[in-house]
C-alpha cells in the first residue's frame, strides 16, 4: 500500500467513525431531549476566515431550560451535523444555517448558505 493510498484510507476510516458517534449522540440527545418534554431545537451557525461557532440554540417550549452540559452537547451535535453537510465553510468568507431539530419526528432539515465574493472583469484596450 502506497503512502497515499494509506492516507487517503485513515479519512475514510476518520469519517465512518465520525458518522457512528453523530449516530450514537443523536440517539443519546433525542432520548434526554423527549423525557423533559422539547418539541423542537433550532441551532444557528455561523463560521468565516477560518473559525467558527453555533451562535444560538432556540428550544420550544420556551418554558424549559437546559443544563449547561446539555446545551453544549446540542450545540456540540447541531455544528457536527451540518459540518458534516458541508465541510470546509468556516474557510475564507464562510457560511452559516440552522439546524431545525422536530424531536418527536426525529427529524433534522439543515438550512444552509455558504458566502462568496463575486469578481466581474472588464477590460478595454488599445482604444
Amino acid at each position: 500500500m502506497t503512502q497515499e493510498t494509506d492516507f487517503y484510507a485513515q479519512i475514510l476510516e476518520s469519517q465512518r467513525r465520525a458518522a457512528e458517534q453523530r449516530v450514537e449522540t443523536r440517539a443519546a440527545l433525542l432520548s434526554e431531549l423527549r423525557a423533559l418534554g422539547v418539541t423542537n431545537i433550532e441551532v444557528q451557525y455561523e463560521g468565516y476566515g477560518d473559525s467558527g461557532n453555533v451562535e444560538d440554540v432556540v428550544v420550544n417550549p420556551d418554558t424549559i431550560t437546559l443544563t449547561e452540559d446539555l446545551r453544549r452537547r446540542i450545540e456540540d451535535f447541531g455544528w457536527d451535523f451540518a459540518y458534516a453537510l458541508s465541510p470546509g465553510f468556516e474557510n475564507n468568507e464562510g457560511g452559516y444555517g440552522e439546524l431545525t431539530w422536530a424531536i418527536q419526528a426525529d427529524q433534522i432539515d439543515v438550512s444552509h448558505s455558504n458566502r462568496y465574493i463575486e469578481t466581474n472583469t472588464t477590460e478595454h484596450e488599445g482604444l
